[in-house]
């Protein structure tokens, strides 16, 4: 009789594809599902899917956490060189921005920040007036 699969995690892509090797190297059998075949990287949910009768190894693996540690993720928590003191107002000129900017300039008095002033704006794109073979990269 044939086993069949378990979903063992949702992750990104990455992750699932480092995950699946730790897995294979352990000698359990992975299958990845629901990957964006047109751009893989930017698949998030994509599910790691293995046999039942391998899930209580597995779930030893995973719930480890060492497959997550930096060595093997190669992730590094950028690290902050100065904290700057600085508040971002973006300003469009309507009665929101009004509020968001008498708010933000009283948090910088309290905080002893400056303010940075930031002009923007809203263009909407009307998912029908766009043709449903382009793609935006």
């Amino acid at each position: 009789m044939e086993d069949k699969l378990v979903t063992l995690a949702i992750l990104t892509y990455t992750k699932a594809q480092i995950l699946k090797n730790v897995l294979e190297n352990e000698g359990i059998e992975t299958y990845i599902h629901n990957v964006n075949q047109i751009q893989p990287v930017v698949s998030s949910g994509v599910r790691l899917r293995i046999k039942e009768s391998d899930l209580p190894r597995a779930l030893k693996i995973t719930e480890s956490s060492t497959w997550l540690s930096e060595s093997i993720v190669g992730e590094k928590e950028p690290k902050v060189k100065d904290k700057s003191n600085k508040i971002l107002i973006p300003v469009d000129f309507s009665n929101y921005s009004m509020k968001a900017c008498e708010f933000a300039f009283n948090l910088a008095k309290t905080e002893n920040a400056e303010v940075i002033l930031l002009h923007v704006y809203f263009t909407p794109i009307y998912a029908s007036s766009l043709p449903y073979g382009d793609v935006f990269n």
